[in-house]
C-alpha cells in the first residue's frame, strides 16, 4: 500500500494549497485552475473543493489544472491499491454513442527507479502546480465500455513519470510487465519530451522524457494481464531503451482491482449520479469519520468520503 500512501500524500498537500489560494489576496492572485468557477458560490468551498480535486485525481487523464467541471454525471472512488473513475454517456466524450458509458481502473506505480539512462523527476523539481502528481508516478490505466449495460475491456495506457537524464532524441524503448508468470505485456514505447512547467524558484525542470505504450484491447486481448489484475498479483515494470539499457523500474499493487471494477458498474444505475457532487454530498456535511468507518454508501456517494484513501481500511 506504500505506493498508494505517497501519492495521497502528495494529494493532501496539494489540496491544502488549493484550499488556501481560494480565499485569494487580492486581485492579482492567479488561480490553481480552472474549475476554482465550480465553487464560486459555495459555502464551504474549503470542503467543496477537496472533494473535486481527489475526484480529478482518481482518473488517469483527468487534468487538476483545468476546468473539470463540478462532476456531475460521474463517480469515482479508491478500491486498495486501485482508483476507479465512472463516467455516464452524457460524460463519456467521443464514441459514447456506439461504445456507452466509460470506467477508468487506474494502477499508480510510486517507486520508480531509473536506470543508467535515466532517473524519475524529484521533488524538487516536480511541477509547481496540482500537475506534479502525474509527473512522479507510473501510471497504467485499463478503459472499459458499456456498450450493452456490462462494462467491457477497451483500451489501455501505460504512462512513465517524467524521466530526466535520458540521452537526447531518445524516442524508441521497450516496455515490459511482469507477474508471477513471466512477462505479461510487452510493446514498444513512443517516447517524448515531457512539457516544461515552472518550479519552484522559477526555473524549468531538466530535460525530461516520457514513455506511453497504448493497447487496443478489443482487438487484441490481453488475458493472461487480465487474470493477474483480477488476482490481485504485483506486477513489476521495466522501461528498456533500445539497446537494453534500463530507463526505469517500478511496482504495481493490484489489489482492489474486482472491487474497483464491481464499484465502477454500479455506480451506472445509481441516480445520484447525475447531481453535481456539492450537490451530492450536503447531506453528509456534518458527518465525523465515526460515521465514514462504518458508513455503506453508494457508489455515486463514495466521492463524499473526506478521508483520504489510507484512512479508509
Amino acid at each position: 500500500m506504500a505506493m498508494m500512501f505517497v501519492m495521497l500524500r502528495f494529494s493532501a498537500s496539494a489540496i491544502v494549497i488549493a484550499a488556501a489560494l481560494l480565499a485569494g489576496c487580492g486581485p492579482d492572485v492567479k488561480a490553481r485552475a480552472a474549475s476554482d468557477a465550480v465553487v464560486a458560490d459555495v459555502a464551504d468551498k474549503g470542503a467543496a473543493w477537496p472533494l473535486l480535486l481527489r475526484h480529478c485525481l482518481s482518473s488517469a487523464h483527468c487534468d487538476p489544472m483545468s476546468d473539470f467541471g463540478d462532476g456531475s454525471g460521474e463517480a469515482s472512488g479508491v478500491a486498495g491499491s486501485v482508483t476507479w473513475f465512472f463516467q455516464t454517456p452524457e460524460k463519456a466524450g467521443e464514441g459514447a454513442e456506439d461504445y456507452g458509458a466509460k470506467a477508468e481502473i487506474n494502477l499508480f506505480g510510486m517507486r520508480a527507479n531509473g536506470g543508467s539512462a535515466g532517473r524519475p523527476l524529484i521533488i524538487e523539481e516536480l511541477p509547481d502546480n496540482l500537475g506534479s502528481a502525474k509527473a512522479k508516478r507510473t501510471t497504467l490505466s485499463l478503459e472499459y465500455r458499456a456498450p450493452s449495460g456490462g462494462l467491457q475491456p477497451y483500451f489501455m495506457q501505460v504512462i512513465s513519470p517524467h524521466i530526466t537524464q535520458v540521452a537526447k532524441g531518445l524516442t524508441d524503448a521497450r516496455l515490459e510487465i511482469r507477474g508471477a508468470d513471466g512477462v505479461l505485456f510487452a510493446a514498444e514505447a513512443a517516447g517524448m519530451e515531457a512539457p516544461k512547467t515552472a518550479v519552484n524558484g522559477g526555473y524549468d525542470p531538466p530535460e525530461s522524457m516520457i514513455f506511453h505504450v497504448s493497447r487496443n484491447l478489443r482487438d487484441e486481448p490481453l488475458p493472461q494481464l487480465m487474470a493477474a489484475l483480477a488476482s490481485g498479483d504485483t506486477l513489476s515494470l521495466k522501461l528498456l531503451a533500445a539497446d537494453g539499457r534500463p530507463l526505469l523500474q517500478d511496482v504495481l499493487y493490484t489489489d482492489g482491482f474486482e472491487s474497483a471494477l464491481a464499484r465502477a458498474g454500479e455506480a451506472a444505475g445509481d441516480e445520484p449520479i447525475q447531481r453535481p457532487i456539492v450537490e451530492r454530498c450536503t447531506q453528509f456535511a456534518d458527518r465525523d469519520e465515526a460515521f465514514w468507518k462504518i458508513a455503506d454508501v453508494t457508489a455515486a456517494l463514495v466521492v463524499c468520503d473526506p478521508r483520504l484513501p489510507e484512512r479508509r481500511r
